[in-house]
């Protein structure tokens, strides 16, 4: 038999660049050299080119004890195909640096993805940042505090660290919300008890940077999650609204924390339509 097809709505090829060292730790008592990688996922045209398109940066979760660039390749390949460049940031976890190394690696990644946008058909002015439950926080964190010099290394320092926009899968979002009478998950990312240490209690939560004039952001959570309480992201996204910041809150029904429901391509859907708004006003 002899069928003939015609093409239509073609995808764009996609590429994956793996291991891609952007900058150099050292870990506990400077003993060790710690390279901390990305990995990229590119689309690009059937002439072998890649063009100018936007850039999805995606962290992994893991309660800033660990965090694999690998875990959600394949599902952002989604993203990819629908035409961004996507980034899966490997950052600094409680293994080896406490807070604020964490932070200061995400933006070091961004601005070592902005010093290299040529070489890899970046558009540095349309950058969208994303991350489930720790890397939400920091996403999130990310987005609202644009080139503070507090969370600056030297590393490509003519380069900006700003983004347009924020995706949150379950965040940590407040640390006041605590999973019961005895835990706080936040004390996973000091290395102790978060209720004995308030100047640093204020300094990682997301509520002490919200003001008026932020970029976008979207929330997901689960209507079940009985690791970071529903409050806790919702909190946040309250307070952006009060300051007139544009904020969107969907809540998975039934899901749990990172849950399966959350790897569905509804959602995936409804971060796309975020991300096209954004990038396009």
């Amino acid at each position: 038999m002899i069928k003939t097809i015609k093409p239509k709505n073609l995808k764009p090829n996609v590429a994956f660049l793996h291991n891609i060292a952007y900058t150099n730790r050292t870990g506990d008592f400077l003993r060790d050299n710690i390279t901390l990688n990305l990995n990229l996922v590119l689309p690009y045209t059937g002439n072998y080119e890649y063009h100018r398109s936007p850039l999805l940066i995606w962290l992994e979760g893991g309660a800033w004890r660990n965090s694999s660039p690998y875990v959600r390749i394949p599902e952002l390949a989604y993203f990819a195909h629908k035409g961004y460049a996507v980034a899966d940031v490997d950052y600094s976890v409680d293994a080896n640096n406490a807070w604020p190394a964490c932070i200061e690696d995400v933006k070091t990644a961004i601005r070592f993805l902005r010093h290299n946008a040529d070489r890899y058909g970046i558009d540095p002015d349309k950058i969208i940042i994303a991350g489930e439950s720790a890397g939400a926080h920091l996403a999130v964190l990310t987005a609202m505090t644009p080139d503070k010099k507090k969370f600056r290394t030297k590393d490509y320092s003519k380069e900006s660290d700003a983004v347009n926009g924020a995706i949150c899968w379950y965040c940590p979002g407040d640390t006041d919300v605590k999973v019961n009478d005895y835990f706080n998950y936040y004390d996973l990312l000091i290395r102790g008890d978060i209720a004995h240490s308030p100047k640093l209690k204020k300094e990682i939560n997301p509520l002490s940077y919200v003001r008026e004039g932020l970029v976008p952001v979207l929330f997901f959570h689960g209507g079940e999650d009985t690791l970071v309480p529903i409050e806790s992201a919702k909190n946040l996204y309250e307070a952006l609204i009060a300051k007139g910041n544009r904020s969107d809150f969907c809540i998975v029904e039934g899901a749990g924390h990172a849950d399966i429901a959350f790897s569905q391509e509804y959602v995936y859907r409804e971060m796309l339509q975020f991300m096209d708004e954004v990038l396009k006003d």
